[in-house]
């Protein structure tokens, strides 16, 4: 099938991800990327629907495997839907698959189980890990610039996944609860200057901090595609790719990290990007942690080296009206009235 024009959606994922691109190669045909799966009713929900008249999906990118993002595809490839659709390749940080050749194979939960399916659903498709010393993928002028995660990250995953291992046979499980302070009495302006403050290490998030990351150059558009990323592992690597204050990154989207969590968007980040058009995918997220943090929000729309002349446009994936539901009014009236921005819910672009 031949395509001039890319097209793209963010499906309403619950709190998690799922994103389907139908862009073009240099050719002009058509190529197909899902990236994640969103949670385990996803699939019955939205994602079995885009996915019901598609022959072939060209890449699949489980960007990593939190709940959120691999519940749905193994939905997908329990169906009876997957037998109809080719899938050209796949990227999955698996120790299996990172540790190709070295005779280990260790498994847990949902990754265990996708990595099973995929063998033998689909055992002829080529598996990939993937990590920023990859740098540029070039996919027949489809360019995917790697920025997350660095090898670092992935050898320690490694060894978080032996203890979760354990933990799983011995059926341990803690459940833990997020309790913050709720700041939707205080402005966006005064919450901008809040410094970054993460709650946890990247070794203590290593799961998010395993995301497959990256710049994604199609041939009429650009975009920033930051999964669950943690911002001091981008920040640096756009560092070593040249950008800085002064010499930002031009995309045209950037879909923000970890379902707009003020712990995975930092402004010195932020600083480094220019972009006036935001994508946060969420629902308002779980009982135990409610997105997006009205942070975040601020650091986007009054981050100091943005361009306040040029409107801001931040796009849910759900009705904020639903959002609220769960997590109260996160955006006032007052806030739209400093910062020349607006929001929308908009799925497809």
């Amino acid at each position: 099938m031949k395509r001039e024009k890319t097209e793209f959606k963010i499906l309403e994922a619950y709190h998690g991800d799922s994103i389907l691109i139908k862009t073009y190669d240099k050719d002009f045909n058509e190529f197909i990327i899902l990236i994640d799966g969103g949670t385990a009713t996803t699939f019955r929900y939205s994602l079995k629907k885009e996915l019901n008249n598609i022959s072939k999906i060209d890449l699949l990118i489980l960007t990593h495997i939190d709940s959120d993002h691999i519940g749905g595809l193994i939905h997908l490839f329990t169906s009876k839907l997957i037998e109809k659709i080719e899938i050209g390749e796949i990227w999955f940080n698996h120790p299996e698959i990172l540790r190709r050749g070295k005779g280990s194979n260790i498994s847990v939960g949902q990754s265990e189980s996708f990595l099973d399916l995929i063998k033998r659903v689909k055992p002829y498709t080529e598996i990939l890990s993937i990590d920023k010393s990859m740098k540029k993928i070039d996919k027949n002028g489809i360019v995917f610039t790697i920025l997350s995660p660095t090898n670092e990250i992935l050898s320690h995953f490694e060894n978080v996944y032996e203890d979760e291992l354990k933990k799983a046979k011995k059926k341990v499980k803690k459940r833990k609860i997020s309790i913050k302070k709720n700041d939707y009495g205080e402005s966006l302006i005064s919450l901008s200057e809040n410094n970054y403050t993460p709650l946890k290490s990247i070794k203590d998030d290593i799961f998010n901090s395993t995301s497959i990351a990256f710049i994604l150059q199609t041939l009429d558009l650009k975009f920033l595609l930051l999964a669950d990323a943690r911002p001091e592992v981008i920040e640096e690597c756009l560092g070593e790719l040249g950008y800085t204050i002064n010499n930002k990154l031009d995309v045209d989207y950037v879909k923000i990290s970890h379902h707009g969590s003020k712990n995975n968007t930092s402004q010195s980040l932020l600083s480094l990007i220019n972009c006036s058009e935001y994508i946060i995918s969420t629902n308002g997220g779980t009982a135990d942690h409610h997105l997006p943090d009205r942070e975040t929000i601020a650091r986007i729309v009054h981050n100091k080296s943005r361009n306040k002349e040029k409107k801001l446009y931040l796009y849910f994936n759900y009705p904020v009206e639903v959002i609220a539901r769960k997590i109260g009014n996160f955006i006032s009236e007052e806030d739209l009235n400093n910062g020349n921005w607006i929001f929308q819910n908009k799925n497809e672009f």
